[in-house]
């Protein structure tokens, strides 16, 4: 905003593919920043830097290791059974859906790890002792919170698992308006055939296989995959 204050003055509107108008951001006017006017600046910048991330990190790194060693479901899940992101009764469907990312196939794995990323929440909740649960009056039953109403009613505890800038993170890429709202866009058939294969899409399927791993980082020297086994010498 200090580099084009002229512009933060104006509210925006943001449209999706056929023209309708799906957010609207007030502008600064010229007082103090307006919150909305500032958080529309920091979903711009946000955007810009998974562009420059996933060319320039995320891609190389993918193309790389599928490039070099042999990926299976198998490699995976002896990954992910060690990880507390990753329920053990999902580990084979994460690990089906990192595949497929590390294959290029965009398709599946978006659509295989969106939604596990709100089991994984509510996973992690119930873990550290929290009631992810809600009460519905009108039919006197229980239902499991989705993956908004965590953010809404339960972001300082998922803040205080996770951290304020990954949690931050997971909402801009998959539940926030203006941005991405890949979750939402992806529940709902709003994707179309490209929409896997852009930066926002490939973060988000990234973004997926960090908080699968980043426990794990501190025993990476630790962690075997079956290709590290020695393989077996046959005696004369």
């Amino acid at each position: 905003m200090r580099e084009h204050p002229l512009s933060s003055l104006f509210g925006a509107s943001h449209h999706d593919r056929e023209g309708k108008v799906v957010h609207r951001t007030e502008g600064a006017g010229f007082g103090d920043a307006d919150e909305a006017a500032i958080q529309d600046h920091i979903t711009r910048d946000e955007s810009f830097r998974r562009q420059v991330t996933v060319s320039g990190q995320i891609e190389v790194a993918r193309q790389s290791i599928a490039r070099e060693h042999f990926l299976s479901d198998d490699i995976f899940a002896e990954l992910l059974v060690h990880t507390p992101f990753v329920p053990n009764e999902l580990v084979r469907t994460f690990s089906r859906g990192f595949l497929r990312f590390f294959q290029g196939d965009f398709v599946s794995s978006l659509y295989v790890l969106t939604p596990l990323v709100e089991s994984s929440l509510r996973h992690l909740l119930k873990a550290d002792g929290h009631d992810v649960t809600i009460f519905d009056d009108a039919t006197q039953t229980q239902q499991d919170r989705t993956i908004s109403s965590l953010f809404e009613q339960m972001r300082s505890e998922l803040d205080a698992i996770l951290g304020p800038a990954i949690t931050t993170d997971i909402e801009s890429v998959f539940l926030k308006r203006p941005g991405p709202h890949i979750r939402h866009a992806l529940a709902h058939g709003l994707l179309h055939d490209g929409d896997p294969y852009g930066p926002d899409a490939i973060y988000a399927c990234w973004l997926v296989f960090r908080l699968c791993l980043i426990p794990l980082f501190p025993y990476r020297d630790q962690l075997r995959l079956p290709f590290d086994e020695p393989v077996p010498t046959l005696s004369a």
